[in-house]
């Protein structure tokens, strides 16, 4: 057997022509001169495109985030109020009841765990952000990439379903979850203490 060669891969900015800097599992980089941001397909630097989304907080943390709709025993559950529904919430949903639920999973260094549990909490608060003029911001290193969202994605749905479906085996057996418009957001938090805060969704991480 022949082993495949290594390759290294010169991380030089596609735009500007600058170096950029890596940390430890970092998979997006992002050009310090001009703010561009890219990543690695193919053995090849490509363009990763980054939305950053509005609000108040000068530390930008990234997620993935998309559409979902859940395969279940009860069936296709496509909305936000049959999501709710299996979570168990009562929450006024106003004019978000029949648009598909959103989630957010963690895209930085985060203990699996904790990476479940705020994007959890994150998905469940249906938060409702527009996108910022405010573009090539610095964010924190982005240590997911997009081939491990799916994953996750489904243990941040099934946490937060309530206990006694996901404790079904006939529940399991029939669920999944399909994610469409997968994207790289950035979203602004607060220092607040040793904690980052989010204010429009009253989140500490």
């Amino acid at each position: 057997m022949v082993d495949e060669a290594i390759r290294t891969v010169p991380l030089i900015c596609g735009r500007c022509g600058l170096w950029m800097a890596a940390k430890k599992e970092q998979v997006v980089y992002q050009c310090s001169g001009c703010g561009d941001t890219w990543e690695l397909a193919q053995g090849q630097i490509a363009p990763r495109k980054v939305v950053y989304l509005s609000g108040n907080g000068d530390i930008m943390l990234p997620f993935w985030n998309a559409e979902f709709r859940i395969a279940c025993q009860e069936g296709a559950i496509a909305d936000t109020a049959g999501f709710m529904a299996l979570c168990g919430l009562i929450k006024s949903l106003d004019d978000l009841a029949t648009i598909a639920p959103q989630l957010y999973v963690p895209a930085f260094a985060l203990p699996p765990q904790q990476a479940i549990r705020i994007g959890r909490n994150m998905t469940v608060r249906f938060p409702r952000f527009s996108e910022s003029a405010h573009a090539g911001q610095p964010f924190m290193a982005v240590t997911i990439c997009e081939r491990d969202v799916q994953q996750l994605a489904e243990l941040i749905v099934l946490a937060a379903i309530v206990e006694g479906r996901r404790n079904n085996p006939d529940f399991l057996a029939s669920f999944g979850v399909e994610l469409s418009g997968l994207r790289l957001v950035a979203i602004p938090f607060t220092l607040r203490g040793r904690k980052l805060y989010q204010a429009q969704m009253n989140l500490e991480v």
